[in-house]
Parts: structure tokens; sequence; C-alpha cells
């Protein structure tokens, strides 16, 4: 099972992002302070409903906004086995 995309608005830094994921190592790079962790976040949030990070869910939605959503699909495979 694998996280296939994430879709995130207005949650933390973040005004939309969506993400598409393969079925192998991923790597997400980038400098300091642009939002590494809050991706990191946002998948454990979809899992756990809650953060690793606050327990004041307010602290999740980008300043000025009413709302943070975060949206995901998982891709459940089943192995192929072959009998000879």
């Amino acid at each position: 099972m694998y996280i296939e995309n994430i879709s995130l608005k207005n949650y933390r830094n973040y005004t939309e992002l969506n993400l598409t994921f393969e079925n192998k190592v991923n790597v997400i790079l980038g400098e300091n302070a642009q939002g590494k962790t809050n991706v990191m976040e946002s998948i454990f949030v979809l899992a756990m409903a809650k953060s690793h990070r606050t327990s004041n869910d307010k602290e999740l939605i980008r300043w000025d906004e009413e709302y943070a959503k975060i949206e995901g699909r998982v891709r459940r495979e089943i192995p192929q086995y072959h009998l000879s």
C-alpha cells in the first residue's frame, strides 16, 4: 500500500499543493523553511487525524484563511503469485 497522491489547500504555508507519488522511494528536496516538514506532517494528519507537532488544529490552517483541507488517495496493490 502506498500514497498515490495528496492535495493540500490552505494548509500551513501552502495555498494549494498537489503531489503524486510512485510506489518506490520518493524524495522531497527543498531549501530550509519551504514546507518539506509540512508535507510530511500533512501525511501524518491524514493517516492519524491529528498532528504530531501541535494539539491545536487552528495552527494547521494557513494564516488569514477559514479552513484547511487535506485529501489523499492510497493505492493497495495485491501481489500476483504464480504457481508452477
